[in-house]
């Protein structure tokens, strides 16, 4: 499922920083998602309080630095959490490379209890 040993520690930790609980399915596919993605992870804060523990929702100027995949892979992440919107299922796989799109869909996969 990990995209590589170096997600699953990425993961791992963001878990530990947020003291998330092992039965919530909504933070854990969020983290899995940006644990996979460098440009994310890169700037986690900006689309996460761990302090507050919530996601940082006023995010229009923090995605315009990312590339596209990166931006539909934070909306993805905020959906999966909270159902954020995001507009549709192909307008966020649109723009992902074989590589987010197994992200993406393994972080719904987590969602959804099927891992």
């Amino acid at each position: 499922m990990f995209l590589s040993p170096n997600h699953e520690g990425n993961f791992r930790k963001l878990l530990q920083w947020d003291g998330t609980n092992v039965s919530d399915l909504e933070r854990k596919a969020m983290f899995f998602i940006f644990a996979g993605n460098e440009e994310i992870l890169k700037r986690i804060e900006m689309f996460y309080d761990f302090e507050e523990r919530v996601i940082q929702t006023e995010i229009t100027d923090n995605i315009a630095y990312l590339s596209s995949g990166a931006r539909s892979l934070v909306l993805l992440g905020f959906n999966l959490f909270n159902n954020f919107p995001c507009g549709t299922v192909m307008d966020l796989f649109r723009s992902l490379d074989e590589q987010n799109c197994e992200l993406a869909l393994n972080g719904i996969r987590i969602r959804l209890g099927l891992e």
